[in-house]
């Protein structure tokens, strides 16, 4: 039973998201909260550790999770089953993209989408970067989030001097460092 309510809910996320990964963080986090699979805290972890590993975030996110709620048979079906609506619809709409390429529905329904994706995206920032902070029993988590933000402020700052010129490897590798000194 476990493994078919984490299909369906994995199949819905796939189904419901547009906007890429990032995009799916809301939905993410309200349908794995709400189930109890992680909380908060363990899920903006896994948010961290799908961005370190390589591949899609939202196949790294879904992966992890269904292998905590069911082991690598969960992590088969939540992975699956997020991928079979995108997969679908790429399918369809490369079959038949040149005869919609110019239909003003379809270019309308796009239109709309975008600002909807938009407020997802915007969503999914405050889930990650500000909601963390005021969560007052994950006191050691705000704390992390408050010295990243230290950190993403002074990255900005270097980045953006034009005396000093850092390359993006050299910035990386500071950033890993740093991560191994703070956190």
């Amino acid at each position: 039973m476990k493994l078919f309510e984490l299909f369906l809910v994995f199949l819905k996320i796939g189904a419901v998201s547009f906007g890429g990964g990032y995009a799916m963080i809301p939905f993410f986090e309200t349908e794995m909260v709400s189930h109890k699979w992680v909380s908060l805290t363990d899920y903006v972890k896994v948010i961290a550790i799908a961005q370190v590993v390589p591949g899609p975030f939202a196949v790294d996110s879904s992966s992890y999770i269904g292998f905590k709620v069911a082991g690598i048979l969960g992590a088969l079906i939540a992975t699956i089953a997020l991928c079979i609506p995108s997969f679908t619809a790429s399918v369809i709409i490369t079959k038949f993209y040149a005869q919609f390429k110019k239909n003003k529905y379809v270019n309308a329904l796009l239109m709309g989408v975008r600002p909807a994706v938009l407020g997802l995206l915007i969503s999914a920032a405050y889930i990650i970067g500000i909601k963390p902070l005021f969560q007052v029993n994950n006191t050691i988590i705000s704390l992390t989030m408050l010295k990243a933000i230290i950190v993403i402020g002074i990255g900005y700052y270097i980045l953006n001097q034009k005396k000093i010129k850092v390359g993006t490897f050299t910035f990386m590798a500071a950033s890993a460092i740093i991560g191994i000194v703070l956190f």
